[in-house]
Protein backbone atom coordinates (compact mmCIF):
# COMPACT_ATOMS: atom_id res chain seq x y z
CA UNK A 1 0.00 0.00 0.00
CA UNK A 2 2.81 2.42 0.97
CA UNK A 3 4.29 1.61 -3.12
CA UNK A 4 1.31 1.84 -4.60
CA UNK A 5 -1.16 4.31 -2.77
CA UNK A 6 1.17 6.40 -0.35
CA UNK A 7 0.00 5.19 2.73
CA UNK A 8 2.38 5.05 5.72
CA UNK A 9 0.78 3.24 8.82
CA UNK A 10 0.61 5.45 11.70
CA UNK A 11 -0.71 2.50 14.51
CA UNK A 12 -2.34 -0.99 13.78
CA UNK A 13 -4.49 -1.60 16.82
CA UNK A 14 -3.99 -4.89 17.75
CA UNK A 15 -6.59 -7.44 19.17
CA UNK A 16 -5.66 -10.45 20.16
CA UNK A 17 -8.87 -12.07 19.55
CA UNK A 18 -12.47 -11.37 19.02
CA UNK A 19 -15.42 -11.24 21.30
CA UNK A 20 -17.36 -14.77 22.24
CA UNK A 21 -20.38 -14.87 20.34
CA UNK A 22 -23.35 -15.01 23.09
CA UNK A 23 -25.63 -17.86 23.28
CA UNK A 24 -28.06 -17.09 25.71
CA UNK A 25 -31.96 -17.06 26.12
CA UNK A 26 -33.92 -15.43 28.57
CA UNK A 27 -36.38 -16.92 30.03
CA UNK A 28 -39.88 -14.91 31.00
CA UNK A 29 -40.73 -14.72 34.13
CA UNK A 30 -36.92 -15.73 35.99
CA UNK A 31 -34.35 -13.52 36.94
CA UNK A 32 -30.76 -13.74 34.46
CA UNK A 33 -30.79 -15.91 31.41
CA UNK A 34 -30.23 -19.48 29.95
CA UNK A 35 -26.10 -19.70 28.65
CA UNK A 36 -26.11 -22.46 26.31
CA UNK A 37 -21.93 -22.11 26.27
CA UNK A 38 -19.95 -19.51 24.71
CA UNK A 39 -17.89 -21.61 21.66
CA UNK A 40 -17.64 -19.37 18.74
CA UNK A 41 -16.45 -16.13 17.95
CA UNK A 42 -17.58 -12.95 15.87
CA UNK A 43 -16.12 -10.96 13.71
CA UNK A 44 -12.40 -9.28 14.35
CA UNK A 45 -12.48 -5.48 13.57
CA UNK A 46 -8.61 -4.29 13.09
CA UNK A 47 -8.58 -0.52 13.16
CA UNK A 48 -5.55 0.85 10.97
CA UNK A 49 -4.83 4.64 11.44
CA UNK A 50 -2.78 5.74 8.11
CA UNK A 51 -1.59 9.20 6.73
CA UNK A 52 -0.93 9.66 2.93
CA UNK A 53 2.49 11.22 1.90
CA UNK A 54 1.59 11.91 -1.53
CA UNK A 55 -1.68 13.37 -3.38
CA UNK A 56 -4.18 10.34 -4.92
CA UNK A 57 -6.00 11.13 -8.12
CA UNK A 58 -9.88 10.38 -8.04
CA UNK A 59 -8.77 7.39 -10.18
CA UNK A 60 -6.79 6.37 -7.39
CA UNK A 61 -8.89 6.61 -5.26
CA UNK A 62 -12.01 4.09 -7.20
CA UNK A 63 -8.96 1.81 -7.63
CA UNK A 64 -8.29 1.47 -4.04
CA UNK A 65 -12.09 1.64 -2.53
CA UNK A 66 -12.57 -1.51 -5.03
CA UNK A 67 -9.07 -3.03 -3.90
CA UNK A 68 -9.98 -2.60 -0.14
CA UNK A 69 -13.58 -3.86 -0.50
CA UNK A 70 -12.70 -6.98 -1.88
CA UNK A 71 -12.09 -9.69 0.81
CA UNK A 72 -7.80 -10.57 0.80
CA UNK A 73 -5.19 -11.13 2.39
CA UNK A 74 -3.61 -8.27 5.51
CA UNK A 75 -0.60 -8.80 6.01
CA UNK A 76 1.66 -6.79 8.78
CA UNK A 77 5.59 -5.84 9.15
CA UNK A 78 5.41 -6.85 12.94
CA UNK A 79 3.78 -10.36 12.30
CA UNK A 80 4.76 -11.26 8.44
CA UNK A 81 4.22 -15.35 9.26
CA UNK A 82 0.45 -14.53 10.20
CA UNK A 83 -2.55 -12.69 7.71
CA UNK A 84 -5.53 -11.84 8.41
CA UNK A 85 -8.47 -12.26 5.79
CA UNK A 86 -10.78 -9.21 5.85
CA UNK A 87 -12.03 -6.33 3.96
CA UNK A 88 -13.44 -2.65 4.64
CA UNK A 89 -17.62 -2.74 4.12
CA UNK A 90 -16.93 1.64 4.83
CA UNK A 91 -16.19 3.19 1.37
CA UNK A 92 -16.75 6.55 2.90
CA UNK A 93 -13.69 6.13 4.71
CA UNK A 94 -11.52 6.03 1.35
CA UNK A 95 -13.79 8.95 -0.23
CA UNK A 96 -12.27 11.17 2.71
CA UNK A 97 -8.93 10.95 1.63
CA UNK A 98 -7.08 14.02 0.60
CA UNK A 99 -3.92 15.72 0.34
CA UNK A 100 -0.66 15.18 1.47
CA UNK A 101 -0.54 14.08 5.59
CA UNK A 102 -4.14 13.27 5.56
CA UNK A 103 -5.20 10.97 8.20
CA UNK A 104 -7.41 8.40 7.60
CA UNK A 105 -8.60 5.40 9.41
CA UNK A 106 -9.53 1.97 8.17
CA UNK A 107 -11.29 -0.23 9.78
CA UNK A 108 -10.97 -4.21 8.37
CA UNK A 109 -13.76 -6.54 9.04
CA UNK A 110 -12.26 -9.66 9.33
CA UNK A 111 -11.95 -13.65 9.73
CA UNK A 112 -12.12 -13.95 13.79
CA UNK A 113 -8.37 -15.53 13.64
CA UNK A 114 -4.93 -14.36 12.26
CA UNK A 115 -4.40 -17.36 9.45
CA UNK A 116 -0.17 -18.73 9.52
CA UNK A 117 1.23 -17.86 6.45
CA UNK A 118 2.63 -21.62 6.11
CA UNK A 119 -0.53 -23.56 6.29
CA UNK A 120 -0.34 -26.74 4.79
CA UNK A 121 1.38 -29.86 6.38
CA UNK A 122 1.72 -32.39 3.49
CA UNK A 123 2.71 -35.88 4.97
CA UNK A 124 3.89 -38.77 2.25
CA UNK A 125 3.77 -42.40 3.49
CA UNK A 126 4.81 -45.92 1.57
CA UNK A 127 2.16 -46.98 2.70
CA UNK A 128 3.91 -51.34 3.12
CA UNK A 129 2.22 -51.23 6.81
CA UNK A 130 -0.81 -52.37 8.02
CA UNK A 131 -0.69 -49.10 10.24
CA UNK A 132 0.75 -45.61 10.05
CA UNK A 133 0.50 -43.20 13.06
CA UNK A 134 1.62 -39.84 12.18
CA UNK A 135 1.27 -36.50 15.03
CA UNK A 136 0.91 -33.22 12.97
CA UNK A 137 2.00 -30.25 14.78
CA UNK A 138 -0.74 -28.07 14.98
CA UNK A 139 0.27 -24.26 15.23
CA UNK A 140 -3.22 -22.40 16.28
CA UNK A 141 -4.82 -21.66 18.97
CA UNK A 142 -7.86 -22.20 18.78
CA UNK A 143 -10.09 -25.38 16.87
CA UNK A 144 -10.10 -24.60 13.13
CA UNK A 145 -11.47 -26.72 10.83
CA UNK A 146 -8.89 -29.03 9.10
CA UNK A 147 -8.34 -30.14 5.27
CA UNK A 148 -7.44 -33.62 4.54
CA UNK A 149 -6.25 -34.96 1.66
CA UNK A 150 -5.28 -38.43 0.86
CA UNK A 151 -3.84 -39.40 -2.58
CA UNK A 152 -2.79 -43.11 -3.90
CA UNK A 153 0.70 -42.02 -5.74
CA UNK A 154 1.39 -45.43 -6.23
CA UNK A 155 0.21 -48.64 -8.31
CA UNK A 156 -1.64 -51.11 -5.72
CA UNK A 157 -4.92 -50.36 -4.45
CA UNK A 158 -5.16 -48.77 -1.34
CA UNK A 159 -8.50 -49.72 0.61
CA UNK A 160 -9.78 -49.38 4.41
CA UNK A 161 -7.97 -46.48 5.21
CA UNK A 162 -8.96 -45.05 8.37
CA UNK A 163 -8.19 -41.34 10.07
CA UNK A 164 -8.43 -41.09 14.06
CA UNK A 165 -8.21 -37.62 15.05
CA UNK A 166 -6.90 -36.29 18.41
CA UNK A 167 -7.57 -33.33 19.95
CA UNK A 168 -4.56 -31.49 21.19
CA UNK A 169 -4.04 -31.77 24.62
Amino acid sequence: MFTAYGFRIRKKHSVLKPALRERKVVIPSRSGAYDFGANTYDELSLLVECDTIRQLSKSDLRELSLLMSQKGKIVFWDEPDKYYFGRIYDAAEIERVGGIGTYIPFTFICDPFAYSCDESTELFYALNTTSVEQTVDYKGTVEAPTKISIQNVGAAQIVAVTIAIKRRV
